[in-house]
C-alpha cells in the first residue's frame, strides 16, 4: 500500500542523502485487555444494558536509537492521510498500535488507532485481523533514520512513520519541531513545508496540506 503511493515515494527520495543514516530498532508486544460495553450501538449514552465483554488489543513498543531522534507518523488510507509530529527528542520514542472493542458489537469491524513519542492519530475503522502478528512484525525490526518505514498494516490502512535524527531539526517552543533551513531548502515545496511547519494534519494525495 505504502510502496505504492507516490506521495511516500517522493518523501523518501527526497530525504535520501540529506538526513544521517542511523540505525533504529523497533520492538513491542502484543497485550489484551477485556471490558464491557453496550450489546447493541442503539444503547449507546443510555447506561442501561444488555452488556457484554469485549477485548482491546494493544500493540506497545519502541523505537530506539543510539541518536536522539523525533520523528513524523502518518496514517494511510483508502483516501486520505493523517500525519502528526512527535513532540519529543530522545533516545527511545514509544510508539503504539491499538485494535480498540476487538469482537464489539459492531462484530466485523473494530477501530485502529496509533501513535508515536507521545502523539496520536485519528482512529479508523477497520476489519479485524486474522491474525494480530500480520498487522505488526513480530520480534524486532531495524531500519535507519530519514526513510519511509511501515510500522503497523492492514488491507485499508498503514501507519507509517520517519525517525530523524535530533541533529537536523530545531526544537520551538510547544516541543513542536522543524527541519534545519539549511537541510529543508533543497526539498520541494510541499515537501519542505510538511517538514517545517505545523504539528499535525491531515490531507488528500495530490491536494494541498493542511494541519495546525
Amino acid at each position: 500500500m505504502v510502496q505504492d503511493n507516490p506521495f511516500f515515494r517522493l518523501l523518501d527520495s527526497s530525504l535520501s542523502g540529506l538526513i544521517p543514516a542511523e540505525p533504529v530498532e523497533a520492538l513491542g508486544e502484543w497485550s489484551t485487555k477485556t471490558r464491557k460495553t453496550y450489546q447493541s450501538e442503539k444503547q449507546s449514552g443510555s447506561g442501561v444494558g444488555p452488556f457484554v465483554e469485549v477485548e482491546d488489543r494493544r500493540w506497545r513498543g519502541t523505537l530506539s536509537c543510539r541518536a536522539a531522534v523525533s520523528g513524523i507518523m502518518f496514517l494511510l488510507t483508502a483516501n486520505k492521510v493523517f500525519w502528526a509530529k512527535a513532540p519529543t527528542v530522545a533516545l527511545t520514542l514509544s510508539v503504539e498500535v491499538s485494535l480498540h472493542a476487538y469482537g464489539g458489537y459492531a462484530g466485523d469491524r473494530v477501530t485502529f488507532a496509533a501513535g508515536m513519542g507521545g502523539a496520536g492519530l485519528p482512529g479508523i475503522p477497520v476489519e479485524p485481523p486474522a491474525r494480530l502478528d500480520d498487522v505488526c512484525r513480530g520480534g524486532p525490526m531495524t531500519f535507519t533514520t530519514g526513510h519511509v518505514v511501515t510500522l503497523a498494516e492492514m488491507d485499508s490502512v498503514s501507519f507509517v512513520a520517519i525517525v530523524l535524527p535530533g541533529t537536523v531539526l530545531k526544537m520551538g517552543r510547544n516541543h513542536l519541531w522543524r527541519l534545519r533551513h539549511d537541510v529543508a531548502s533543497s526539498l520541494a515545496p510541499d515537501i519542505r513545508e510538511l517538514l517545517t511547519r505545523r504539528r499535525s494534519g491531515e490531507f488528500d494525495i495530490g491536494r494541498t496540506l493542511n494541519g495546525s
